[in-house]
């Protein structure tokens, strides 16, 4: 009978350890709508961002006051907004990463973090690289 029960545990452990692996991993891309404010640079990097990824159809419903800062609305993968709602970072999208996002808001949304990532890490065809870190959170495509 214990060997039973023993079973039925592990086997709802695994069960349990598998739920939360397959809901970490989908949290990065869970779609929300979040509001947000645009940059007071000239030019406003985040409006700019916003705008680009509408246009390829990352975000969707995305609404912009005339202000400064512009109030932005939009719905898209949780990962994203929460990247370029920041003023300073920059998402690449052909690398699902997120470029100055900060280590704790990157293990909250499921990514990988590198503290030192190189500034030439997405250009195969470089041949002389700044020596400069860049941190980059990395999310699974």
């Amino acid at each position: 009978m214990k060997t039973i029960v023993s079973a039925v545990l592990v086997s709802f452990a695994l069960l349990l350890t598998g739920c939360a692996a397959t809901q970490e991993s989908a949290q990065s891309s869970t779609e929300v709508t979040r509001q947000f404010y645009g940059s007071t640079q000239n030019p406003d990097t985040v409006s700019r961002q916003t705008l680009e990824l509408s246009k390829a159809g990352v975000l969707k419903n995305v609404r912009m006051t005339r202000s400064i800062p512009a109030q932005i609305t939009a719905t898209g993968p949780e990962n994203v907004l929460s990247c370029i709602s920041v003023e300073g970072n920059k998402w690449v999208a052909e690398h699902q990463e997120c470029e100055y996002m900060d280590e704790n808001t990157c293990t909250d949304l499921g990514g990988e973090f590198n503290a030192c990532a190189s500034a030439c890490r997405n250009d195969p065809k470089a041949e002389i690289c700044i020596m400069m870190c860049v941190p980059v959170c990395s999310f699974a495509k």
